[in-house]
C-alpha cells in the first residue's frame, strides 16, 4: 500500500474557494515554518461544547474553573495521539516545539516545503486585494498514524490573516464639529454606571491583535496625562516601529490603530488591571496562524494568567478556513472552562458586512462563536454639555460599505445556542443559508460622532466596535477584582437568562434605528418591546446593576 492510498483527507483544511482566484505564483520552500497540530479531545468536540455551555448556566459566583491539569485529565488526548506526532516529526525531520493546553495542541517545526509535503499539498501564493498570502488548492492529508489523532493542521496557509486588515475600507463621513470625544472614563462611569471602587486590580486582559505595531511612547504618554500608571506588556509585538521581514507582505512601519485603541480605552477604565497584548509582526515565517497562535500564546501561558480577552478583529465568516473557524471556536469554548471571558467586536460593516464575503448578509467570525460575548455599537446622544439624552444603534453609513455602521445579524455557520433559543430572532437575507446565531449580545459606544479622546491632549476620533469590545473587557476587570479576584468566565448563558426573566436590567435595551445602507433592504432593525436585536443585541452595559446580580456588593447596590 503507497503513502497516498494510506492518506486521509482532512476536509475541514479546504480554503475558501473564492480567495483562490488570482493565482500569484509558487510560494518559496525554505522559510521556517510552525505549524500547529490540533488534537482530538478525549469525548470529542461535542463533550467540550457542551461542558462549556453547561458551565455557563451556572451562576458565576458558584463555578468552578479547569486549570491546566483538570483540561488534560478530563479532555486530554490519549498518550498513543503525542507518541504518534513525536514518530511524524522523527519521521520528517521536523521538531515537536511545543505541547499546549493540556495536549490538545502540538506545535510542530519545519520547512514550508517540506511540511507542504508530508500533508500532501504545494503551496502557491494568491492575491486578495493589495496583499499576497501563502495558500494551496484542495485539502490537506493525514498519513494513517496521525489520521485517528488530528483536527486540524493550521498554519501552512495565511488565510486568517487577511481579517488583520483593511485595506479598502471606505471612510466615515461625520464633521469634526460633531465629534463629542469622550474620555473613556465618563462614559463608563457616568453612562454605563460602572462600578467605582474597583479598578481592576488581580485582572489580566490579553489583547488578540495582529499586525501589531506599537507606539509605546504615545501609549505612555496618554496614560500619564491621566495620571495613571498601567502595567502593560507586549508579547511578540513590533514596537521599534522599524519594518519587519515578511515573505509575502513587507508592512508600513506605522502605529496599529486598533491595538492602540484596545489598550488605552482598557487602561483608562480599568487602570488596575493587567493588560497583556499578543501579536504576531515580526514574520509569517515565525507564526503563520496568527489567530490561533494568539489564541494559544494567551490562553497557555502561566506567567500571565488570562482572565479576560478582547478581540477587536474579524472578517466575513465565509472567507475562513472552516478548521481554523473550528479551532478558535473550541479555543473559546476551552476558554469559558478556564475562567475567561471573550469579548469580540461584531464588525463595522453594518448588515451589509464588508463587501468580499459571500453572502447578501455578512457576519463577521470570531463574533459569531457561541462561545464569545459579542459586542455591538450604539451611539450616545449628548447635549452641548455632554449629558447624555439617549442611545441609538450606530448607523453612520452614507453609502454602502462604509466601515461606519455595527455589525449584526444571523450566522451562517454556527447554530441558535442555548441561549438563544425561544427568542424572537429576525429571519436572515441569505437565502437558502443556514440561519443560526445572532450577534451581537451586547453593545457600547462606537460611533464617530460620540467617539473616543484617547490623545494626551484629550482629543481623538477612535470609533467603532473595536471600541464596544474592550469597553465591556474593562468593566469584566473591575468586577473580577470585586469578586475578590475570582474570574468570571463564559457569561452569555447566565446573562441572557438574567436580562429576560431576572429582577433588573442588566443592560440597557437599545430601541431605535437600524444597521442598514441607505438605499439597502439589508437591514436589522431595534424597536421596542423586543428584548434583543441584530444591532445591540440586549443593549449597552449597566455595569453596577451587573454587579449586584454577580453578588458584588458596590457602593450603588
Amino acid at each position: 500500500m503507497t503513502q497516498e492510498q494510506e492518506a486521509t483527507v482532512l476536509q475541514a483544511s479546504a480554503l475558501p474557494a473564492h480567495l483562490l482566484t488570482r493565482p500569484a505564483g509558487a510560494a518559496d520552500p525554505g522559510p521556517t515554518l510552525h505549524v500547529a497540530l490540533r488534537l482530538h479531545p478525549r469525548g470529542g468536540d461535542q463533550a467540550v461544547f457542551a461542558r462549556a455551555m453547561q458551565l455557563g448556566k451556572e451562576h458565576p459566583a458558584q463555578r468552578r474553573f479547569l486549570d491546566a491539569q483538570g483540561l488534560a485529565a478530563e479532555f486530554g488526548p490519549p498518550p498513543e495521539a503525542l507518541d504518534a506526532v513525536r514518530a511524524f516529526c522523527s519521521q520528517h525531520g521536523f521538531t515537536l516545539h511545543r505541547v499546549a493546553l493540556g495536549g490538545l495542541f502540538a506545535t510542530i517545526v519545519g520547512k514550508a516545503g517540506d511540511l507542504a509535503r508530508a500533508f500532501g499539498t504545494e503551496l502557491a501564493l494568491y492575491r486578495h486585494e493589495d496583499r499576497v498570502f501563502r495558500g494551496y488548492a484542495g485539502t490537506l492529508t493525514l498519513p494513517a498514524t496521525l489520521a485517528p489523532h488530528v483536527a486540524a493542521v493550521l498554519g501552512l496557509d495565511e488565510v486568517s490573516s487577511l481579517a488583520c486588515r483593511l485595506t479598502d475600507t471606505i471612510p466615515c463621513e461625520v464633521s469634526m464639529e460633531t465629534m463629542a470625544e469622550n474620555p473613556p472614563i465618563t462614559v463608563a462611569n457616568e453612562y454605563y454606571k460602572y462600578p467605582t471602587e474597583f479598578t481592576g486590580v488581580g485582572a489580566t486582559v490579553a489583547f488578540i491583535e495582529a499586525y501589531l505595531a506599537l507606539n509605546n511612547d504615545d501609549i505612555q504618554a496618554y496614560f500619564s496625562s491621566l495620571g495613571l500608571t498601567v502595567k502593560l506588556e507586549v508579547i511578540r509585538a513590533m514596537i521599534d516601529m522599524g519594518q519587519p521581514f515578511c515573505e509575502t507582505q513587507i508592512l508600513p512601519p506605522e502605529p496599529d490603530g486598533e491595538a492602540m485603541l484596545d489598550i488605552k480605552l482598557t487602561g483608562a477604565v480599568a487602570p488596575g488591571a493587567t493588560l497583556v497584548v499578543y501579536g504576531q509582526a515580526e514574520s509569517y515565517g515565525y507564526s503563520c496562524d496568527p489567530w490561533v497562535d494568539s489564541l494559544l500564546a494567551a490562553l497557555d501561558r502561566p506567567a500571565f494568567p488570562c482572565h479576560v480577552m478582547s478581540i477587536s478583529l474579524g472578517n466575513p465568516e465565509s472567507a475562513w478556513g472552516v478548521q481554523t473557524v473550528l479551532s478558535a471556536h473550541i479555543l473559546f469554548a476551552i476558554a469559558g472552562l478556564q475562567g475567561v471571558t471573550v469579548c469580540v467586536a461584531s464588525g463595522d460593516y453594518g448588515a451589509l458586512g464588508k463587501h468580499n464575503g459571500k453572502y447578501m448578509q455578512n457576519c463577521a467570525f470570531p463574533a459569531t462563536s457561541p462561545f464569545v460575548l459579542a459586542c455591538g455599537g450604539t451611539e450616545l446622544l449628548l447635549d452641548n454639555q455632554r449629558n447624555l439624552q439617549g442611545e441609538v444603534v450606530w448607523n453612520e453609513l452614507v453609502v454602502a460599505h462604509q466601515k461606519c455602521a455595527t455589525g449584526g445579524g444571523r450566522s451562517t455557520m454556527f447554530g441558535v445556542p442555548d441561549y438563544q433559543q425561544g427568542m424572537s430572532l429576525p429571519d436572515s437575507f441569505n437565502k437558502d443559508m443556514p440561519a443560526g446565531r445572532g450577534i451581537p449580545d451586547v453593545a457600547a459606544n462606537a460611533a464617530e460622532s460620540s467617539g473616543y479622546a484617547l490623545q494626551p491632549d484629550n482629543t481623538g476620533n477612535y470609533y467603532g466596535t473595536s471600541a464596544a469590545a474592550p469597553m465591556w473587557a474593562a468593566l469584566i476587570a473591575r468586577l473580577i477584582e470585586g469578586n475578590g479576584g475570582k474570574p468570571l468566565g463564559f457569561l452569555n448563558p447566565w446573562l441572557y437568562a438574567a436580562q429576560l426573566y431576572g429582577d433588573a436590567e442588566l443592560c440597557h435595551p437599545i430601541t431605535q434605528g437600524n444597521n442598514g445602507a441607505p438605499d439597502s433592504d439589508v437591514a436589522f432593525v431595534a424597536q421596542a418591546g423586543v428584548p434583543w436585536n441584530a444591532c445591540c443585541g440586549l443593549g449597552s452595559p449597566l455595569g453596577s446593576n451587573i454587579a449586584k446580580a454577580l453578588k458584588i456588593p458596590t457602593s450603588g447596590a
